[in-house]
């Protein structure tokens, strides 16, 4: 007997939790002290600390995040579905010849 196939929610909340993810990195605030930049920015380049961060940067951002965040934590979750669903399907079968007295 077959039971059911897990992948597709499993691939739905790594979609989901892929995305809250990217939002929480693309979202966090610079680190304070880093390692110093292996060539120094050009003068015209250089913004002040503690600047703000332009809106239409963390919209693009965000958008490229999003490209990529979403259907590689879709494929993780697909993944572990389709493990998940191996495992349960071989522990009944398993369960199964316990009780009928195979093996």
């Amino acid at each position: 007997m077959l039971i059911r196939n897990y992948a597709k929610p499993f691939s739905i909340a790594g979609v989901i939790l892929a995305e809250i993810y990217m939002l929480l990195v693309m979202l966090a605030p610079y680190g304070q002290g880093g390692r110093p930049l292996p060539a120094p920015l050009p003068y015209e380049e250089t913004v002040a600390a503690g600047a703000p961060i332009p809106g239409w940067y963390l919209a693009a951002r965000i958008g490229v995040g999003a490209i990529f965040f979403g259907p590689l934590g879709g494929l993780v979750g697909m993944g572990v579905g389709l493990m998940y669903s191996g495992l349960a399907q071989w522990w009944r079968e398993r369960a199964k010849r316990r009780t009928s007295g195979e093996g």
